[in-house]
């Protein structure tokens, strides 16, 4: 994937980063989540553009031509909320396309002020259907009835078959070859069975691994681009906060971190799990990249859709609420129908199964009880 990245001279830093990247977004026809705006010791600014499908990595943006289109905005005074007459913007070392390198844009990432790192984002429906704005900081009273009841039974009043409706095939993985991949499915036997569930253990993952920084989010903040949305945390405090009354539990942290981030014991234990995933030329290639998920009783991401994808579940058992994208055409009101009628699949998926969930399929995530797994997509 390919970044591009502008540097802009006399920028107006009074109103923020924020601010910038929301007027940049808005004047490029961008999501708010695709760009980054970093200002420099001087008073020049950073401008990083990301692609649209960041899963794509053949998507590129055209440096050249962004940097001609804000110019014109500077010189014609439509851009006085976050540059001067005399701004100007050009590519970063005169190269119409620049490249990250994969440190640097962890760096990046991880120097961002927590209060800025959801301020871009738009409001979305919560589970009930209130449009609440993303957030890092769980406010319990968000969701409705969270600290009187559990999660599941919270989840049970919007979808009474939660914990009986099941109608997504399952396959053996040594028939794989049959299927049409245009449609969720569940592969079985797939997951290596020498794989020692001590392995996984919370406590043990805590006691060796709990040093170990990784990205962390919620049902509302990882739904826009979550790996650039989510905060910094270790381990141990991740997987401890997840069960901290004092938040939202209906909707707590969740561990949404990229496999070969994680300290290379950890990457070599996963190993022969992540070596193990299906693969098919049709749907899915071999060249894969994966996401480690962890979380407790509750919603896991909100619902969304992206390019194809396995999950591996290892531990505990999750709801799945999956229908394609043209189902939900010109459907204004999603939630809380999304979970009873607009889902036209449904699965519980059980520890040892790989669920397979189609290309710009949407789909939202329920864990009926503490959760660990592993996401794969396209390479």
């Amino acid at each position: 994937m390919s970044y591009a990245i502008l540097n802009l001279t006399n920028a107006r830093k009074e109103h923020g980063t924020s601010a910038i990247e929301r007027h940049i977004s808005k004047a490029l026809s961008m999501a708010d989540s695709k760009v980054t705006v970093m200002f420099e010791d001087d008073n020049s600014a950073t401008i990083i553009l990301y692609p649209e499908d960041e899963s794509d990595a053949a998507s590129t943006i055209d440096a050249e031509l962004i940097a001609t289109q804000l110019n014109t905005l500077i010189q014609s005074g439509e851009a006085s909320e976050w540059a001067y007459l005399d701004s100007t913007c050009e590519p970063a070392d005169d190269e119409e396309e620049v490249s990250i390198e994969e440190e640097d844009a962890y760096e990046l990432w991880n120097n961002i002020p927590d209060e800025e790192r959801t301020l871009h984002l738009d409001e979305i429906p919560n589970p009930d259907g209130v449009m609440i704005l993303p957030s890092h900081c769980n406010v319990a009273s968000e969701i409705t009835e969270c600290n009187s009841i559990s999660p599941c039974e919270a989840q049970i009043r919007r979808d009474p078959y939660l914990l009986c409706f099941d109608n997504v095939d399952r396959i053996d993985v040594a028939d794989i070859h049959t299927l049409t991949w245009d449609k969720p499915v569940i592969i079985t036997n797939a997951v290596p069975a020498s794989i020692s569930d001590a392995v996984l253990d919370k406590q043990r993952l805590k006691d060796i691994y709990g040093y170990a920084k990784v990205r962390t989010g919620n049902r509302e903040t990882l739904i826009d681009n979550g790996f650039t949305n989510s905060k910094p945390m270790s381990l141990s405090d991740a997987l401890s906060s997840s069960q901290n009354g004092s938040t939202n539990t209906e909707c707590g942290t969740i561990v949404f971190s990229p496999v070969k981030e994680l300290p290379n014991d950890f990457i070599g234990e996963l190993s022969p799990l992540t070596n193990a995933f299906p693969c098919d030329i049709k749907a899915f290639p071999a060249a894969k990249k994966f996401t480690l998920t962890i979380a407790s009783e509750g919603f896991g991401i909100g619902m969304h859709k992206h390019n194809a994808a396995m999950f591996m579940l290892l531990v505990g058992k999750k709801k799945w609420y999956m229908t394609a994208s043209e189902d939900l055409e010109g459907v204004i009101d999603t939630h809380p129908i999304f979970y009873r009628e607009l889902s036209s699949h449904k699965c519980i998926q059980q520890a040892g199964e790989v669920l397979f969930v189609p290309n710009e399929w949407y789909h939202e995530i329920f864990n009926l009880e503490y959760t660990l797994g592993i996401q794969a997509l396209p390479a």
